[in-house]
């Protein structure tokens, strides 16, 4: 069976069969998922958060649709081999964002961001200097 596809050149779902625990991307670009079976009827519906689909990823019958599922997403909490480790974010660097924060919502703060990054972390090491007493 030939691969259908609507105006923008974006596949139809004649050839996709969604399958329980994948994820898949939107025409719009979002990725949804993991999909379940819907068990309140005999078709074959699929399910992720408030909507639903079709067996072949269509979201209205026949109707190219934003909604329609257009290609299957791996989603993994496991990192690629190679990618590499995060870097560890430390006590001191919460406290420099929490004072960053604070620097960046007032409004009379004339401090460049260079200055302002400086000085949270200045704030950070008294409030780790603090935290020894």
């Amino acid at each position: 069976m030939g691969q259908r596809l609507d105006r923008a050149g974006l596949r139809m779902g004649a050839d996709m069969k969604i399958e329980a625990g994948k994820y898949y991307r939107t025409r719009d670009g979002d990725v949804v998922g993991p999909m379940r079976r819907v068990d309140w009827c005999d078709a074959n519906f699929f399910a992720a958060g408030d909507f639903t689909w079709n067996e072949d990823g269509s979201y209205v019958q026949g109707i190219p649709y934003k909604l329609d599922l257009i290609s299957e997403v791996y989603v993994s909490d496991t990192p690629p081999a190679d990618a590499p480790a995060p870097e560890a974010k430390t006590l001191r660097d919460e406290f420099a964002g929490l004072a960053l924060t604070g620097f960046a919502a007032n409004p009379n703060n004339a401090a460049g961001t260079e200055e302002s990054a400086q000085w949270a972390y200045r704030y950070a090491d008294a409030m780790m200097e603090a935290r020894k007493k």
